[in-house]
C-alpha cells in the first residue's frame, strides 16, 4: 500500500482504521490510556503537514499549506522555521532523508517520478523520469529505491548516487512494495507466490546480490523497516490483530517486538529502537521498544490521535491530530 492510502490526520483514524476493517472487524479495544511525554510541537501554525520523516537534525514532510503552497517541507540547522525544498510548484508526496539528501515522488512530468534535492548545495535532480509511475523512494546514504511500475505490475529498483547507475531490486511477477533500505539492505513487501498469501518480507543485499526470504507466514506481513541488520514489520498471523515482529538477518533469528490484544501498525526501527502506532488505548498513540534494554513503553498517549513515528538523533517525530489540526511533534528517546 502506499503513503497516499496511509493518510493521517482526520486520516490517522481514517487511513489505519479503512486499512484495519478490510482484514477485521473490532475497534483499537485496550485498557485506559497510560502516561507519557506528549512531546513538543516543532510545525509551525498555519502549517499542514503530513508523514514526517527524520535523519540526523533535519526533519522533513510532505506540507499542505505553507504560505498557501504545498510540496516537501524541512526543518532544521539553518531554517528554524519550515521551508520548502522545491520551487517546481508540482504535486509532491513521499518524502525521505538522509544526511542533506531529501527524495520525494513529483508529478512535474505529468506522470509521478522521483527527484532528489541536496539541502546544503540547493541542487535539485531527477534520479527517475521513466513514462510509468514511481512512488514511495527512501534513501539510505548513496542508494534511493522506490516502487515502479514500468513492467506493468509494481516492481522495486533503485539507484546509486556514487556511480548514478539504476539497479533493479526485484522485477519478480506480481507485486512488490514498500520498500526500505538502509547501507546496501534493501526490504520490500512481495506478493510473488499469489495475493493469497497476504503479503511476505524480502530483503536484498545491492553489494552481494544475494536476495533471501524475511518472513513468509501465511497470515500476511506489511511495511518492513529495517537498520543496521534488523527488520521489523507489522504481521497478521495471529488472525486478530498486527503485530510487531522484528528479524535478524545476521542471526536468522525472529522475535515478537509487540503482541497486545490491540492492533499496531507501521513499524520503524533506527539503531537499537522501534517505534510504531498502537491501538490499546482507543485511539492511535506512538509506543517504542528499546532493544538494548528489552523495554516498552509509551512515546505519546494524547486522547487525540498520533501517527507516523520516525526515529533520528536521540528523538522521536511523529504526526499529531491534537486540537484539531495536523501537526509535528518531537520528544526525546527515553
Amino acid at each position: 500500500m502506499d503513503r497516499r492510502n496511509l493518510r493521517i490526520g482526520s486520516a490517522i483514524a481514517a487511513v489505519l482504521i479503512v486499512a484495519a476493517l478490510a482484514l477485521m472487524a473490532g475497534g483499537a479495544g485496550g485498557p485506559a490510556p497510560v502516561t507519557a511525554y506528549d512531546g513538543v510541537r516543532i510545525s509551525p501554525d498555519g502549517s499542514n503537514p503530513l508523514y514526517p520523516v527524520a535523519d540526523g537534525d533535519r526533519v522533513v514532510w510532505e506540507e499542505h499549506r505553507l504560505g498557501g503552497r504545498s510540496g516537501i517541507a524541512t526543518i532544521g540547522p539553518g531554517n528554524s522555521s519550515p521551508v520548502l525544498v522545491s520551487e517546481a510548484g508540482s504535486l509532491q508526496f513521499s518524502p525521505s532523508i538522509s544526511g542533506d539528501r531529501v527524495v520525494w515522488q513529483d508529478k512535474r512530468n505529468g506522470n509521478w517520478d522521483i527527484y532528489l534535492a541536496n539541502l546544503s548545495t540547493g541542487e535539485e535532480t531527477p534520479i527517475c523520469t521513466n513514462p510509468a509511475k514511481q512512488s514511495d523512494p527512501e534513501i539510505s546514504g548513496d542508494i534511493v529505491v522506490w516502487t515502479d511500475e514500468r513492467n506493468g505490475d509494481p516492481d522495486i529498483y533503485g539507484y546509486d548516487l556514487r556511480n548514478r547507475t539504476e539497479i533493479p531490486i526485484c522485477v519478480q511477477p506480481l507485486t512488490q512494495y514498500n520498500p526500505d533500505v538502509d547501507d546496501d539492505t534493501v526490504v520490500w513487501e512481495d506478493y510473488r507466490r499469489g495475493y493469497e498469501t497476504s503479503g511476505d518480507i524480502y530483503a536484498l543485499n545491492i553489494s552481494t546480490e544475494e536476495e533471501r526470504v524475511v518472513c513468509d507466514n501465511r497470515r500476511g506481513q506489511w511495511r518492513p523497516s529495517v537498520s543496521d541488520g534488523r527488520v521489523v514489520w507489522q504481521d497478521y498471523r495471529s488472525g486478530a490483530g498486527f503485530d510487531i515482529y522484528l528479524y535478524d538477518l545476521s542471526t536468522g533469528g525472529e522475535r515478537v517486538i509487540c503482541n497486545d490484544s490491540a492492533r499496531q501498525w507501521v513499524p520503524q526501527i533506527r539503531g537499537d529502537l522501534v517505534v510504531w502506532v498502537d491501538g490499546r488505548n482507543r485511539n492511535w498513540d506512538v509506543y517504542a521498544y528499546n532493544l538494548t534494554t528489552d523495554t516498552e513503553y509509551p512515546v505519546c498517549t494524547d486522547p487525540e490521535d498520533q501517527g507516523w513515528p520516525s526515529v533520528t538523533n536521540g528523538e522521536i517525530i511523529w504526526l499529531d491530530y491534537r486540537n484539531g489540526q495536523n501537526a509535528v511533534y518531537r520528544s526525546p528517546i527515553k
